[in-house]
């Protein structure tokens, strides 16, 4: 049984959405979980329980169209959309927060988000002291063709809202076969990508490859990626790491989610290890 508490956030255009709390009972560290693209932050009860028992207070945001937050699923206006709802959440745990500090992790698109809070927030302002990004996405593993490109920024003028069919199969996130039927059968995931938010994210991982180097000197970055990530490309997120001088753990025999696969005993660890460094 998952033991956390559920609650509502409020971003800054009103749009609500659901949160978590993974409560340690006394915490050495305090850590800032946001999902990937079509998935949820109920996704990561096995990872907040366990990092909860080794003292961790985890926290995890339903992003606006995923989960059970409100909002077209798979669609948003601009990546400013994003980065309100972590604000959202970091407003709140800056209030709840038991330890001085916290990290701030993200997978896959929540790993291009938690990037880009790195790059252009004020991490300090909101006691984030660390970030760990996994798997993110700065560049997918097949680059989006020019033609398709422009056709996608020709119905996202015309349409908005509109969304396009975006299926993630099991087998791409994990080697595991309890772990691909869980997440096919989720019924809180969803399938569908909005033609802005493709834009947006591939537009924003673009720049930050650029931006790599003006990575805070004074914010250590994890980076975890599998070398066989058939999502996000793992080269993209090697250079940006050995050019941000952060560190970086490779690995092997594994697939998008490292933390849901083989490797997840080691994560766990390596989470736990740097959240309560320093």
């Amino acid at each position: 049984m998952d033991d956390c508490h559920v609650f509502t956030l409020t971003s800054a255009d009103g749009t609500k959405l659901c949160a978590r709390h993974w409560e340690a009972r006394s915490p050495a560290a305090t850590l800032v979980v946001v999902h990937g693209l079509g998935e949820h932050s109920g996704r990561y009860s096995d990872f907040g329980m366990s990092l909860s028992a080794r003292g961790i207070d985890v926290f995890a945001v339903d992003l606006r169209g995923h989960g059970r937050s409100a909002g077209k699923r798979g669609v948003i206006a601009t990546y400013d959309d994003f980065r309100a709802d972590l604000r959202a959440l970091l407003d709140h745990v800056a209030g709840a927060r038991r330890t001085d500090t916290a990290t701030l992790y993200g997978h896959s698109m929540g790993g291009g988000v938690v990037l880009d809070f790195g790059l252009t927030g004020d991490p300090a302002q909101h006691g984030i002291a660390r970030v760990i990004a996994s798997a993110p996405l700065v560049e997918p593993s097949d680059p989006i063709p020019a033609p398709l490109e422009l056709v996608a920024r020709t119905v996202a003028r015309i349409a908005p809202n509109a969304a396009m069919k975006n299926v993630i199969t099991g087998a791409q996130i994990s080697t595991l076969p309890g772990e691909q039927a869980r997440y096919e059968q989720d019924p809180d995931n969803h399938a569908r990508l909005g033609f802005r938010l493709a834009l947006e994210m591939i537009g924003r991982g673009r720049d930050m490859a650029q931006e790599a180097a003006n990575w805070p000197a004074g914010l250590p970055l994890l980076i975890v990626h599998s070398s066989g990530d058939q999502l996000t490309d793992f080269a993209a997120s090697e250079r940006f790491a050995a050019q941000a001088g952060a560190r970086f753990m490779r690995f092997d025999g594994t697939e998008h989610e490292l933390h849901n696969d083989t490797a997840r005993a080691a994560i766990y660890d390596a989470v736990e290890s740097f959240a309560k460094a320093g």
